[in-house]
């Protein structure tokens, strides 16, 4: 993967009015740096931070934007820049060209040659959205939601506070909480201790005061009493007692498997046995349960439906890294269980050739993915991909150079830390690939 272009550029701090230099991206192509739209759309491009007085800010600088996978090409000029058409016209052009000269010849197409302008980064953001099926009236229903937070975010009064979370309790959902989870991270991403705080605070009084989240603190009381070896029984039990249909969706989603032709023969049976009025509400949750089945496997199926799509699109493609960097966001383990399952049933087949070939787009995959990783993280990842012993044994032999004490201590702690989350076969798996490596090293 190249570098991402960027260059550095002097700035007047606009709080202290001292000057200090800084790195800007102008370039964001997701194509070949996809983490670059998240980072875009959370508003975190471009932030810097006044070594003086300490103070942060987004710089509004002129940037290019391209999504190959969509065919975009958009622009920013920001109107407060106060650029003459000329200026303004070569600066397009740049911005432009930087694009189209980072691709090979094969991929630079016609809509490269025809960039959509943006005045402001707020018109851009929202045209990168629509493209994503986003329209205009979620837009402003998260714009909605954005304002609630921070007008709850400057209550210090707790008896205010819930004054105003009961006059906006049906705006506090789901994709409330959402956005305020978002909120926090961006604060933690961008250091603000203070406002982390401030919003964790916030988040724990609205599980307390509204109703969702009430609903979202009973979802995770159930999920955390959950033992683990839950039985049928167990799980019946648990759902049957629940008097709230987020705990019900929760305990189902989590436990899925368990919600079979047993399940709900056990169900009938409390059923017939109950008196009316518990017979009713028994038929109502069933009917509820049977709901929620339907709507998870409907969903299962349109995302095993569009992993599989995508990994005949990448196959097809005739630039196959290219592709997967396109998709990189959407190349999730969902989509690597998929490609394996196309391995082994070519294997078992008897198609080598096909079952090779998908091998090859495998590893092309986890090359990908672990460019941005530490050199040590990689190099335990191939060890734990590798055959054992005698591909460990090689792949380990072949780079002597990288088994050091270092890399000991850190397959220590991955070992542990796979053990403590219940892998422990993989744990396993590590703590014999380095004895190996001691073996080596000593």
């Amino acid at each position: 993967m190249s570098e991402q272009p960027s260059q550095v550029i002097r700035v007047t701090c606009p709080f202290c009015k001292n000057q200090f230099t800084a790195p800007i991206q102008n370039v964001v192509d997701v194509g070949q740096h996809p983490e670059l739209k998240a980072i875009l759309l959370q508003g975190r491009l471009n932030v810097v931070t006044c070594p003086h007085c300490g103070r942060s800010g987004m710089l509004n600088v002129p940037l290019v934007y391209h999504d190959p996978a969509k065919e975009l090409l958009f622009v920013l000029t920001p109107n407060n820049l106060n650029l003459t058409g000329d200026v303004q016209q070569r600066l397009i052009g740049d911005l432009s060209n930087a694009v189209m000269h980072s691709l090979p010849p094969a991929q630079r197409k016609a809509y490269l040659l025809q960039p959509t302008v943006f005045l402001s980064l707020e018109s851009m953001v929202e045209a990168i959205l629509q493209a994503d099926g986003i329209t205009p009236e979620m837009l402003e229903a998260q714009r909605s939601r954005a304002r609630l937070v921070d007008e709850l975010f400057t209550i210090d009064d707790d008896v205010e506070l819930a004054k105003r979370v009961a006059e906006h309790d049906a705006e506090i959902d789901y994709d409330f909480f959402s956005l305020l989870i978002m909120a926090i991270g961006s604060a933690k991403a961008a250091g603000q201790a203070g406002v982390v705080a401030r919003l964790s605070a916030l988040y724990d009084k609205l599980l307390e005061l509204s109703s969702t989240g009430q609903s979202i603190k009973a979802q995770r009381e159930a999920l955390e009493s959950l033992g683990e070896e839950v039985t049928r029984e167990e799980l019946l039990e648990k759902i049957i007692t629940a008097h709230d249909d987020g705990v019900v969706g929760a305990l189902v989603a989590a436990l899925r498997p368990l919600v079979d032709y047993q399940f709900f023969k056990m169900l009938s049976e409390r059923i017939e046995a109950a008196d009316a009025e518990e017979a009713e509400r028994l038929k109502q949750l069933r009917s509820t349960i049977l709901e929620i089945t339907r709507e998870l496997d409907e969903e299962t199926r349109e995302l095993f439906e569009e992993a599989s799509s995508l990994l005949r699109k990448i196959l097809l493609s005739e630039d196959r890294e290219q592709e997967v960097r396109a998709h990189l966001n959407r190349i999730d383990d969902l989509f690597m269980s998929v490609l394996e399952a196309n391995i082994q049933s070519a294997e078992e087949a008897g198609e080598v050739e096909a079952a090779e070939d998908m091998a090859s787009l495998r590893e092309l995959i986890f090359n990908i993915v672990e460019e941005g990783i530490p050199a040590p993280i990689r190099f335990i990842n191939q060890l734990l991909r590798a055959e054992y012993p005698e591909g460990t044994q090689a792949l380990l032999q072949e780079n002597a150079a990288q088994v050091n004490d270092e890399l000991l201590a850190i397959m220590e702690a991955l070992g542990q830390n796979l053990e403590d989350s219940g892998r422990e076969e993989l744990s396993q798996r590590l703590g014999a690939i380095r004895q190996q490596a001691v073996a080596l090293l000593g």
